[in-house]
Order: structure tokens, then C-alpha cells, then sequence
């Protein structure tokens, strides 16, 4: 029971990166009638809500490395977001603004998070070390602690998935508004959803491990 929760974890997860990937691949093809870059949106969207202090920069990762830093108050977009003039390229870009847009409206969710980020950071270093170590020692506490760690990380994603979705509604509302026809906002749900569902994938994938452990201490104890 627990190797198939384990396999169903795992092709999942590989099906949302697919998802992604695929989305990506072919929006990014299409240019978008606004004739705008990634960075080009960026900009008119924070300016155009008064962020004129957020700056939007090159972001040294690969591909869909695209993020916005709250602490140094900038959007850093991926080169072919950055560059590109794709339903893709302004769909991500507008997305990430979307995040700038929820720190100056002080959005809750985001100080939930916050509260639970460095808990989920430490949890996601040692829940799996954890569990390992305390199966090896027969060691049941040892592996609790796993357990909880990895239910700390369930929460942190639980609470990330809204943020995602608010993020991506700001930019599609905005791009509808301002610069994509409706059949483009279309190409735009699908690559934006797309994104959505690693998250989604994300969460059911701890979830899955949490219950699989649960049945092997289980059986073990039996």
C-alpha cells in the first residue's frame, strides 16, 4: 500500500511539471497583441498601482525562476520572461507582480506564511532525516517528530496555494483590463493554471508521505 501512496506521489508530481512545461512551451510561441516584454508589463503594472519602488530585474536562475523578493522589493523575471513578448512571458511576469501588488495591500495570507516559513524551512532539511534515522534506531518518537515536521511543510503549502491563486487572479483581472484580446486571457488562464497545479501536486505529495509513514510505523508496531 504504502510503495503504490509512494509511486502515486511521484507521478503526480511529474505530471505537474509536465503540465507546466508544456503550458510554457506553447504559450511562449505566441506573441501577445500588446507587443510588450515581460519586463515592459512589469513595469506599466507597478507603476500604474503606485509601485514605482519595486524594481523588476534580470533573475540569474533558469528558465521559470521568476520570483518577486519582498525583502529587496523587487520582481526578478527569468531572460525569456524578461525578454519575451509571449502570452507566457507577460502572463508569469504579471503573476509576479501580482505578489508585489499583495505585500502593499498587506494581503493576510502572507503574514501566515511568513509566521510559518522558517518552521518549514528547518522541516524541510530534517523531517526525511528524521524519519530515516528514527526507522533505522527503531526509534517511534523520532520518527513523530518527522511526521510533525512534515505536517508543518503540509501547512506552509496550504497556505501558499491561496496566495498563488490571488496572485494569478490580480494578473489576469489586470491583463484582461489592459492588455490581452479575450482569446489570449484564455492562453493566459491555461499557463497560469498550469502553475497553480504545482502547488496543488505539492500539497496532496506531502499529504500522501505523511499517511505512507504513518502505515509503515504502524505495521512496524504491529
Amino acid at each position: 500500500m504504502d510503495i503504490l501512496l509512494y509511486l502515486g506521489a511521484i507521478v503526480l508530481m511529474l505530471v505537474a511539471q509536465s503540465s507546466v512545461n508544456n503550458a510554457y512551451s506553447r504559450y511562449k510561441e505566441i506573441v501577445a497583441s500588446c507587443y510588450y516584454t515581460g519586463a515592459e508589463i512589469a513595469r506599466i503594472i507597478l507603476d500604474m498601482n503606485g509601485l514605482h519602488n519595486v524594481r523588476v530585474e534580470l533573475a540569474q536562475g533558469g528558465v521559470l525562476s521568476d520570483h518577486f523578493d519582498p525583502k529587496a522589493n523587487v520582481v526578478r523575471l527569468s531572460q525569456e520572461v524578461y525578454y519575451g513578448k509571449s502570452i507566457a512571458s507577460v502572463s508569469i511576469s504579471a503573476h509576479e507582480c501580482g505578489h508585489a501588488l499583495q505585500h502593499a495591500t498587506k494581503y493576510v495570507a502572507i503574514d501566515v506564511r511568513n509566521m510559518l516559513l522558517p518552521f518549514a524551512i528547518v522541516s524541510s532539511n530534517l523531517a526525511w532525516t528524521a524519519i530515516m534515522i528514527g526507522f533505522l534506531a527503531s526509534y517511534s518518537s523520532l520518527v513523530t517528530v518527522g511526521l510533525v515536521m512534515l505536517i508543518v511543510i503540509a501547512l506552509f503549502q496550504l497556505v501558499t496555494l491561496p496566495i498563488e491563486l490571488d496572485a494569478s487572479n490580480r494578473a489576469l483581472v489586470i491583463l484582461e483590463d489592459h492588455f490581452l484580446r479575450s482569446e489570449e486571457i484564455e492562453g493566459a488562464k491555461k499557463m497560469l493554471s498550469a502553475a497553480a497545479f504545482t502547488y496543488v501536486a505539492s500539497l496532496i505529495s506531502t499529504l500522501v508521505n505523511v499517511l505512507r509513514i504513518v502505515l509503515i510505523r504502524n505495521r512496524r508496531h504491529d
